[in-house]
């Protein structure tokens, strides 16, 4: 017997520490796995300590479906009075709720899930939160280990199935390393770039009782800015650069960063262009500044930018936001790269300077050695016919009439935007055409207010993201817009969010089709295949899940309506009727002549 570990039958008698885990006496042989015991000194169930671990996390919200593989952590759950546990109706859309804990709080989301199906309805929910680089946490039961190679009820490889969707995927093995793993768990999704993990825990191992110690180590280790040579460089290349531009993504949208980005911006009056998931980092005090949104089809007064500029300052961008070989097609742009990671080098993203380090760290160094940049009277020019051109696309936007089949998307999105303050209202996109209508029309003045899938695409998040953001700022409005398509892809979580007592509004912009294939489709082959859908009666439906429920064709009858809905208890929704005619111009082609 080696030291402190016991033969096959036997005990120890000593107090030994054989890695992490620490050998108590009077112990036997785990049932399953000779080298894990089962203690009988200050033990609890390895179910307890996992939600110990969950607390020391500081995890306040749950989201799950509960079942036979997980029941012992859902048990377990009844005692921890400071976690609320979210019933859902599906894992996919528990997932989506936990994705958006990540975004709008930095720190992962939980959802707890039973195996077998449970753990594959995870797949989109996991895919998405780590595409977008969201924080998130997912528990899935297993079945008992001396099943986990057999082939039996809901028996499944389940840490193969979800390591592809992850960037952290393991397997509980024993009783005492369940602390452990989802300690790490939450580490890596915290680490940048931010995504999902995922621990499958064996339903035997869950029940089985551990003297193992809670872990509570805290969050990963902070990063400290760029070196103040790096620094001193990029402000040379800024001040050098005829027209220096700011491209800023996900990861320059945490507050810190952006607080330090708007004093970048205030001294050196650059023009910004946002992401998608970047929108809101420019306040409305610098809109000035603001030359549009990027992510989707390149015909934008940001693109035009983006072409025109000598040097492209990225902050906190990655390239699932808006590949770069679409703004910067030929390669040839100089690139200053501040970030939290290093850049992912291809032929189209070849930074000339990276200041790899805290990006709000990096800004502030960059703050106190920058001063104003005065571009030449040409270039001054250029960014202000770019600034026109957005300011025109609003004004057209809002000159659009209603037609015999709904209103104009444009007009619906700007007179949405007209009914909706600037206090922390958060507004959570679904994908569809509506989305790029939100994109390009829908201003908002702070970071993570309005939330995009356009890493993944991914229908069906809005609502569940809506829910979520009720949970966490229940003190601000919250609204939801999908096409009638994505609606019914979770709108089964319309009861969650009344059994719950959530306020929020969501709205369906309806054309009875999947309008953003099919223009896509019309473009690409002159006519549209298979994206016919039926109508239904979204109003009945709102009811039945004891939900309000408002049917418009009209701009007029949609502000009313609205307006009633943001002033009611509880959930409403919204179905405006919409004429998607004009989708087609969406995805025009850039005319390069603009760029004289």
């Amino acid at each position: 017997m080696l030291d402190g570990v016991p033969s096959a039958g036997g005990t120890t008698q000593s107090l030994n520490h054989v890695g992490s885990r620490v050998w108590c006496e009077e112990q036997t042989a785990h049932p399953y796995l000779f080298s894990c015991l089962i203690r009988k000194c200050d033990s609890v169930k390895s179910a307890q300590l996992i939600v110990q671990t969950l607390r020391a996390q500081g995890v306040r919200y749950i989201f799950g479906v509960p079942g036979a593989k997980i029941d012992e952590v859902y048990d377990a759950l009844v005692d921890a009075e400071d976690i609320e546990v979210v019933v859902c109706r599906h894992e996919q859309n528990a997932t989506f709720m936990a994705q958006a804990i990540g975004r709008l709080t930095g720190k992962p989301g939980v959802v707890l899930v039973t195996s077998g199906p449970g753990t594959t309805n995870l797949a989109t929910g996991l895919v998405t939160a780590n595409t977008e680089q969201d924080p998130v946490v997912a528990i899935a039961g297993t079945v008992g280990l001396p099943d986990r190679l057999k082939r039996t009820h809901q028996s499944l490889d389940a840490v193969n199935f979800l390591a592809p969707v992850t960037k952290f995927t393991a397997e509980s093995t024993c009783v005492d390393d369940v602390s452990e793993l989802i300690t790490n768990a939450f580490r890596e999704a915290q680490q940048e770039p931010r995504g999902a993990a995922a621990v499958m825990v064996p339903a035997d191992v869950a029940g089985s009782e551990t003297s193992a110690p809670l872990l509570e180590f805290p969050d990963p280790a902070p990063l400290g800015p760029a070196s103040q040579a790096l620094v001193d460089k990029a402000k040379e290349r800024i001040e050098n650069a005829k027209l220096p531009v700011l491209l800023v993504g996900m990861r320059g949208a945490g507050e810190s960063a952006v607080r330090e980005l708007r004093r970048l911006v205030k001294t050196t009056n650059l023009p910004v262009v946002e992401t998608f998931q970047g929108a809101g980092v420019i306040s409305r005090e610098l809109e000035n500044n603001f030359l549009g949104r990027v992510g989707l089809f390149k015909n934008q007064p940001g693109d035009v930018l983006l072409n025109k500029a000598d040097l492209i300052i990225s902050v906190g961008y990655d390239s699932v936001e808006y590949d770069p070989r679409v703004w910067n097609f030929n390669g040839q742009h100089d690139i200053i790269h501040i970030d939290s990671i290093q850049a992912d080098i291809d032929t189209h993203y070849r930074p000339t300077l990276e200041l790899v380090g805290d990006i709000s760290g990096t800004l502030h160094e960059l703050n106190s050695v920058m001063d104003p940049i005065d571009v030449e009277e040409t270039e001054r020019s250029f960014i202000d016919r770019r600034l026109e051109a957005l300011a025109r696309t609003q004004r057209q936007g809002a000159e659009q009439a209603t037609s015999d089949s709904g209103v104009n998307p444009a007009r619906l999105v700007l007179t949405l935007r007209e009914l909706i303050t600037d206090d922390k209202t958060t507004v959570a996109a679904d994908i569809g055409t509506h989305s790029i209508y939100l994109a390009r029309y829908f201003r908002t003045y702070e970071p993570r207010t309005l939330l995009f899938s356009n890493g993944q695409q991914t229908l069906g998040v809005a609502l569940p993201w809506a829910i979520a953001a009720a949970l966490v700022n229940r003190d601000h409005p919250v609204v939801s817009v999908s096409g009638d398509g994505g609606f019914l892809y979770s709108a089964q979580e319309l009861e969650t969010a009344t059994r719950l007592g959530l306020h929020l509004v969501h709205v369906i912009m309806r054309d009875n089709s999947y309008d953003m294939v099919k223009f896509q489709q019309e473009n690409k082959f002159g006519r549209p295949s298979a994206v016919e859908l039926g109508d239904y009666d979204a109003v009945k439906y709102a009811e039945a899940f004891g939900a309000k429920g408002y049917r418009v064709h009209t701009l007029e009858d949609f502000s009313t309506a609205f307006s009633q809905a943001m002033e009611d208890d509880g959930v409403s929704i919204v179905d405006v009727s919409v004429d998607y005619t004009d989708s087609v111009s969406l995805a025009q082609h850039l005319d390069f002549s603009v760029l004289n």
